[in-house]
């Protein structure tokens, strides 16, 4: 988060060590300290903050220097921005204690399925966005994931943690589609964890595709270890379909035995030996070929599958970063 800190709060000696915690959490790269905004730097030096004898003495100090760079430099990708303030009046302004619980709370991306769900967001962000993957990786697990079990429990959580404390909790929520093709609704079950997200003023990012593994370009499906012949087959099938059939194949179960309309439409046309092999999908494991690492660059093909959607989502997650 971008976390600026009012001469207020950096003036009440009550509030100093939840200052003092916070400033652990900027040095440890979770957060940046905003400088650009009043107070400057000056302000801050002349708080008694920093000038109370035997508090944080050269920390403090050489820690406001190297703030004041970073703010002259960038503050990506950090979005979010707090206030903190003796005297809170708007949504992104709290007192220091409630900023210093905001500030230690990991950012959680609650998804259906930890294992599959993970493997996927967290190769989109390595592949297409760099700094987000920095601050990811920084000691004590700043971003992390949970699940709960599956769709139905996810609103029930978010409402939980929304619930549990006085501010806006650091959740964003990833669910599939679940559509069956273009021009196909969501599932009622995303629609209603999107509008219970919008409530809470959480993101919420509902995949544009049918789910999570329909991202997938062809080199990590190519790059799936100990697959066989009949893999390499389906793989060639698949590359054959339009980017409108990868999009909603069902890549796990294959081609449903009784489609629906929209299914019937979208599939009607393939050649019989296409369908054959296309008919018992990639398996409930092919998930795994987003941990494929030993193939050349794939960030191109990735944008190229993604149709803009993976670059929104990454979006969504910085809105909390």
């Amino acid at each position: 988060m971008r976390i600026t800190i009012d001469v207020s709060a950096a003036n009440d000696p009550d509030a100093h060590r939840w200052l003092d915690r916070m400033l652990d959490r900027i040095e440890d790269g979770w957060h940046v300290w905003d400088l650009t905004e009043t107070p400057d730097a000056d302000a801050i030096a002349a708080t008694t903050w920093n000038s109370d004898p035997g508090r944080q003495g050269n920390r403090l100090r050489e820690l406001i220097v190297t703030s004041t760079r970073r703010s002259a430099w960038t503050l990506a990708p950090h979005t979010r921005r707090v206030r903190v303030t003796a005297h809170p009046t708007a949504p992104d302004e709290l007192e220091p204690e409630q900023a210093c619980r905001l500030a230690d709370e990991p950012l959680v991306i609650l998804v259906e399925n930890r294992d599959s769900d993970s493997a996927f967001v967290g190769r989109v962000v390595t592949e297409l966005d760099k700094s987000l993957h920095g601050v990811w990786r920084r000691e004590g697990g700043p971003i992390r994931f949970d699940s709960v079990g599956g769709t139905g429990q996810m609103r029930q959580e978010v409402e939980k943690r929304a619930g549990a404390v006085p501010y806006r909790p650091r959740l964003v929520a990833v669910i599939d589609s679940d559509r069956r093709g273009p021009g196909n609704s969501e599932s009622e079950e995303a629609r209603r964890l999107r509008e219970v997200c919008n409530q809470h003023g959480l993101p919420c990012w509902v995949l544009a595709k049918r789910e999570a593994e329909n991202y997938l370009p062809r080199i990590l499906l190519d790059g799936r270890p100990n697959a066989g012949g009949e893999h390499e087959r389906r793989a060639e099938a698949w590359d054959r379909l339009s980017d409108d059939q990868k999009d909603f194949f069902d890549m796990k179960r294959g081609l449903p035995e009784n489609p629906s309309a929209i299914e019937e439409d979208l599939f009607g046309g393939l050649p019989d030996a296409d369908r054959e092999i296309l008919a018992a999908g990639f398996g409930p494991n092919v998930y795994e070929c987003w941990t494929v690492w030993d193939v050349r660059e794939v960030r191109n093909e990735l944008r190229t599958r993604g149709r803009g959607d993976l670059e929104h989502g990454i979006g969504l997650i910085l809105r909390e970063v």
